[in-house]
């Protein structure tokens, strides 16, 4: 018959067992403590009468840990330990400098946006468990909205209809034009209306990608006409590019490392500007913890810096000259 557990078994009396042990001896954990050896003799003895087992024997002038008391010792160490370690991981959720954080993100955004923007938050707050998941943007929702991820950063046309749901944008994407850099050599811009007869590397029609870039053009009048392959990732669709297959509308977030290294060029479009919002999901129930919010803030400052400054001021107009005295 299994006896109940006494629950007035403290943590100072598991830690004094800790102590006694590894520090080899009564002696030794009194002074380490600060205390008279009797004041833990008599923790020792208390712990003993109410686990009803013998916790120590002796063998000369040592102090040996009986079976139950090896039992003992390994169970108060592991309750310790844990107990530890859930105390900081309360501290970090209460500072934001740990504790877990699922995100969910469309596929330029997870793909190329996100990661440097997370390794250097999990840099420098070790404490925060952080899990991506890259997906197209219906999934990304439905992933928020099923509980299996904290929040989402998605490129849409137009924010999520769903009343669970708090949706707001946090900055834009700009859909840029790249070619391979001899896929027409000297050509820098263009206008919009050309892009009617260029040959291009798209999305399947199927994709949300591709609707939302026939979306833009169609804004500007322009149906394309010459799409040489669709592809449906944009590591492919940057490949074919390069290749010099046809000149290819991608977000500037995926081709931006391209850019710099010069093997894409960005044909400048010279009357049309193309952005797709990029937004924020989380569940409307949810409160974000420090660690999520601290996310966030990152991703929007991003976007923050990434946006272009205003124009300057126009300098105020003269103050009119003052009218000539009369004699």
């Amino acid at each position: 018959m299994s006896r109940t557990f006494d629950n007035r078994i403290t943590f100072q009396k598991l830690e004094i067992l800790c102590l006694v042990v590894d520090l080899g001896g009564v002696t030794r954990a009194a002074e380490h403590l600060w205390v008279a050896q009797p004041v833990v003799t008599a923790h020792i003895r208390s712990l003993q009468e109410r686990l009803g087992v013998t916790l120590f024997h002796r063998e000369g002038r040592r102090t040996i840990l009986t079976d139950a008391g090896q039992q003992v010792y390994q169970w108060a160490q592991d309750v310790l330990s844990r107990t530890e370690q859930m105390q900081r991981e309360i501290d970090g959720l209460a500072d934001g400098s740990g504790g877990p954080v699922a995100i969910a993100a469309s596929m330029s955004l997870g793909s190329y946006l996100l990661p440097p923007i997370l390794s250097d938050f999990r840099e420098r707050y070790p404490g925060v468990e952080i899990t991506l998941i890259v997906e197209d943007p219906e999934g990304a929702v439905t992933s928020v909205e099923r509980g299996e991820s904290d929040l989402a950063f998605i490129v849409a046309p137009s924010p999520p209809q769903n009343p669970a749901l708090e949706c707001r944008q946090v900055g834009d994407d700009d859909l840029v034009l790249v070619a391979a850099p001899d896929f027409r050599p000297g050509l820098e811009e263009m206008s919009v209306s050309e892009l009617a007869d260029m040959p291009l590397v798209s999305t399947p029609r199927s994709h949300l990608r591709r609707e939302m870039v026939d979306r833009q053009l169609s804004a500007h009048g322009v149906r394309t006409s010459n799409i040489i392959i669709e592809l449906g990732h944009p590591e492919a669709m940057k490949h074919a590019t390069q290749a010099g297959l046809g000149a290819c509308l991608l977000f500037r977030a995926a081709v931006e490392q391209e850019l710099r290294d010069r093997r894409l060029v960005e044909i400048a479009l010279t009357d049309a500007s193309m952005t797709v919002p990029v937004y924020l999901v989380s569940r409307l129930t949810k409160a974000l913890t420090p660690a999520q919010t601290a996310i966030v803030e990152a991703v929007c400052q991003h976007f923050a810096l990434a946006a272009p400054a205003p124009p300057p001021a126009p300098p105020p107009a003269p103050a009119p000259a003052p009218a000539p005295a009369g004699d």
